[in-house]
């Protein structure tokens, strides 16, 4: 059964929402999620010439939630639509941020247009993570560069922080990420609430895992192909116990670097029930004094889509760039896993531990 999760990312002006649409994406696109992003309303008005400078603020807020409205709308018949048991709606902002900037009474004249009231507003959301805007404690970082529809100065990005925490109080499901000394911390802590609010905790993982001949045609293909995404991925393992494989990783997608750490006990040699967390940078290189130095530092390409369905992770390493391992999870109704047909198996390697990355870092070979 398709699971679609509608999740508003609020908060006043520069609040990281913009990093943390990114991670997300990045994120939960690689635990097999196909994510769909709603772009903030109001931005999308402004940066087109619509604004309240030109229609006054409460006409403008009426365009924007016309527009809010057939965005999610649209939005979710794509997320009904679209291949993929697991889907995130990632919205940056919720109708009822537009209640914030013009009062209570106001908004509900407002609603009326649209045949609405303030108690059907909570019921089109999962979730809400409100990211405190660093106007409240890290005003040395408060900046216009990362949006140009922004034009607020401090004090009015705090009465905003203000007005949406109050717009969303009654949300059965909101979770507040508060300014912490370093950027990253906060950004860990709104990933990892959406990670306990999925439960994606200790899931246990089973999946088959092919030997492919790699090439630029296919390489191609795969990048046509839905929920696409490519990394650049250095792994570092760490010492373990035995059945135990502990392993620090740095993720690079463009400009964004993340730094986890991860923690996998094998049931079978494709199921495993794994554990990650998302690190600060200083916290990855913490765990720098428990490497395994009997094994090679792994480094490799990325490429993860969803095709017939199912979620697909290709691992193209550094030593030989003519082969990969594909890895693809398990149908949960036990039918029989169809891979595209313009991949080209050289051999089924799911039960074979010479093709684990913990053994490829040992060889470093296929």
């Amino acid at each position: 059964m398709k699971s679609i999760k509608r999740i508003v990312f609020t908060g006043g002006p520069c609040s990281g929402k913009t990093t943390f649409t990114s991670r997300a994406q990045q994120v939960f696109a690689e635990r097999g999620y196909r994510i769909i992003i709603d772009h903030e309303s109001a931005t999308d008005l402004i940066t087109g010439g619509i604004s309240p400078a030109t229609l006054g603020m409460y006409e403008f807020q009426k365009y924007c939630v016309a527009l809010q409205l057939k965005k999610e709308e649209l939005c979710y018949k794509a997320a009904q639509e679209i291949a993929g048991d697991k889907v995130l709606i990632l919205i940056d902002r919720g109708i009822y941020d537009d209640m914030a900037y013009v009062g209570e009474e106001a908004f509900k004249e407002i609603l009326k247009d649209f045949d609405m009231k303030l108690d059907d507003i909570n019921g089109r959301y999962d979730m809400v993570v409100h990211l405190v805007t660093a106007a409240k404690g890290k005003e040395e970082a408060y900046t216009y560069a990362n949006n140009a529809a922004r034009y607020e100065t401090i004090d009015e990005a705090r009465a905003m922080d203000d007005m949406a925490l109050k717009a969303w109080e009654t949300h059965p499901n909101r979770v507040i990420i508060g300014n912490e000394d370093e950027f990253e911390v906060k950004m860990i802590k709104a990933i990892q609430s959406v990670f306990e609010y999925l439960g994606e905790g200790k899931p246990v993982e089973k999946f088959n895992r092919y030997l492919i001949e790699v090439n630029d045609e296919m390489l191609e293909k795969i990048s046509g192909e839905a929920n696409y995404l490519t990394s650049h991925i250095v792994q570092h393992y760490l010492k373990a116990e035995n059945g135990y494989e502990r392993r620090i990783r740095s993720r690079t997608r463009g400009e964004d670097v993340m730094y986890s750490y991860s923690e996998a006990n094998y049931l079978s040699n494709n199921e495993r029930i794994k554990t990650d967390k998302v690190l600060t940078e200083r916290q990855y290189r913490d765990y720098f004094h428990q490497v395994d130095k009997d094994l090679n530092v792994l480094d490799k390409t990325r490429y993860a889509f969803i095709a017939n369905g199912l979620f697909f992770k290709l691992d193209v390493f550094d030593f030989d760039h003519t082969k990969g391992i594909l890895c693809v999870d398990v149908p949960s109704d036990g039918s029989e896993t169809v891979l595209p047909d313009y991949i080209k198996i050289i051999k089924d390697v799911t039960d074979d531990l010479a093709y684990k990355n913990y053994h490829l870092a040992r060889t470093q070979k296929y």
